[in-house]
């Protein structure tokens, strides 16, 4: 008998049931494609990882060594739209917590990364600690609604160099369900892939089934930190499959303007999309964005605020046209 998995409900489509948010028409969806393929031609993306450049240099792109600019002719692209898996898999270490992303089905996750969080006794704001993230992760099992588990907080009595370590180990011991763990050196995402491999009952099982995914977040706008993409080079070593996520804040780090915005995100994702179709064609990986709009009094993203909900759907409707899994943030 096959084994029956999580599916959510369907979101926008032809049907009677669910809800959907159409924010671009098929002229309009076409438009930013475009301006991303001569975005990502004519000006570019910086990639300051020299094993990412010398990739993109042995597969037709123009590289700047000097300034780091990496320019992608757009038949790199189209192919890369091609061979990126339809859908992902994210597989749990109970198979039953296996949640399949496809078309326009939904579910939900927790957000992370907190880095202070209020005691549930005291009700104090406080940095959070290794028993605090433990409990939290046994919370994110706990919940039917979330299928998906996030790393939540940052322990903070670790070195913090290697803190995302201690969050994957948190989550093998306390969760069996399918986790976004975003490595921020390849050493860590060994370490958490090693871990993984045990877990799974071996290597390749873990490959079968991987049961956590790299979240690779660019600084926009257009830059690629060196241990953001070693990292997700790495992560295509150990059998990790990957999501793309910006976090831009329109009118601070992207235009203002919600097509803006888009375009430059999506050429950071799609960069990234062609590295990893480059490196290893059907790799699976996942479109993301946070992105919110910039609190003018902080400087900090809003992530509380209505720009979020309408970039997540912006985003989730580009992923729709692309036929690419998408993680978006919710507001």
């Amino acid at each position: 008998m096959a084994r029956l998995v999580r599916r959510g409900i369907h979101a926008g489509s032809h049907r009677m049931e669910g809800i959907g948010l159409r924010m671009f028409t098929e002229d309009e969806l076409w438009d930013i494609h475009y301006a991303t393929l001569d975005l990502l031609w004519n000006v570019g993306v910086k990639i300051e990882s020299e094993q990412a450049r010398q990739i993109y240099a042995d597969n037709g792109c123009l590289v700047d060594e000097e300034t780091q600019i990496v320019k992608i002719p757009p038949h790199l692209v189209e192919e890369a739209l091609v061979t990126a898996p339809k859908t992902f898999r994210a597989c749990g270490r109970d198979p039953e917590n296996d949640w399949i992303c496809d078309g326009n089905r939904t579910g939900f996750v927790n957000f992370g990364e907190a880095v202070q969080l209020i005691d549930p006794e005291t009700r104090e704001l406080r940095k959070p600690t290794q028993k605090d993230l433990d409990d939290v992760v046994r919370i994110c099992e706990y919940l039917d609604q979330i299928v998906v588990f996030e790393r939540p907080l940052a322990p903070s009595e670790v070195d913090q160099d290697v803190g995302q370590v201690y969050v994957a180990e948190s989550f093998y011991r306390n969760c069996t369900k399918h986790a976004y763990i975003g490595m921020n050196r390849p050493e860590n995402m060994r370490a958490a892939a090693k871990m993984g491999y045990v877990v799974a009952g071996g290597e390749d099982k873990f490959r079968q089934r991987p049961l956590f995914s790299q979240s690779t977040d660019p600084v926009s706008p257009l830059v690629f930190p060196k241990g953001a993409v070693d990292t997700l080079l790495e992560a295509i070593k150990c059998g990790v499959p990957a999501k793309i996520n910006p976090l831009g804040m329109p009118g601070g780090t992207t235009c203002v303007n919600l097509a803006g915005t888009l375009v430059t995100e999506n050429a950071e994702k799609l960069s990234m999309f062609v590295l990893g179709q480059l490196v290893k064609k059907g790799y699976p990986m996942v479109y993301g964005s946070s992105t919110s709009a910039m609190d003018m009094k902080t400087g900090l993203a809003a992530m509380g605020a209505p720009e979020l909900a309408l970039y997540a759907a912006a985003t989730a409707k580009m992923a729709q046209f692309y036929n690419l899994p998408s993680w978006v943030g919710g507001g």
